[in-house]
């Protein structure tokens, strides 16, 4: 039986609503508030509850005061990036060139390593952008990025063997 006051406890500390812990743990924000209120006593979710509010099952039933004691340790979160920028992209027709290019300058590589590159440069790529962008080929081999607007080929893109 889940004791309803180290449930909301165990909420207020970690910072988390109902349906936060609900979402969560893949159950209904109901069922949390039936656990918080005493209207349920227990649920087959009880490690999965525990484990999103950093202690264990024993203490959310009041078999052990210490709400550390036996406690999972947490999943790690996944890593995000956030990025806010005010950008008025161009044309599909230049964003078409400017993938055109970085494609054609990741010629060779694995999809995983493609993938990664491609993450990495489209927010560099996407910055760049004023104007149409132009593949082309140099006599030496690299791949070229223009801007046909300002006169710049100075800007080469990435090429890997």
């Amino acid at each position: 039986m889940i004791d309803r006051e180290r449930l909301a406890e165990r909420l207020k500390a970690n910072g988390l609503s109902q349906s936060e812990l609900a979402r969560r743990v893949g159950i209904s924000q109901q069922t949390i508030h039936k656990l918080v209120v005493g209207q349920s006593r227990g649920s087959t979710h009880i490690a999965a509850i525990a484990r999103e509010l950093a202690t264990s099952p024993a203490y959310l039933t009041g078999d052990v005061d210490d709400p550390h004691q036996g406690a999972a340790p947490p999943r790690p979160r996944p890593t995000v990036q956030v990025a806010t920028m005010q950008v008025l992209l161009p044309d599909q027709r230049a964003l078409a060139r400017m993938f055109l290019g970085i494609l054609k300058a990741s010629e060779g590589m694995s999809q995983d390593a493609l993938s990664d590159e491609l993450a990495r440069m489209l927010p560099k790529g996407l910055g760049l952008l004023q104007g149409p962008l132009v593949f082309e080929d140099s006599d030496d081999g690299d791949a070229l990025l223009s801007d046909p607007e300002d006169g710049h080929d100075d800007r080469p893109a990435r090429r890997r063997a």
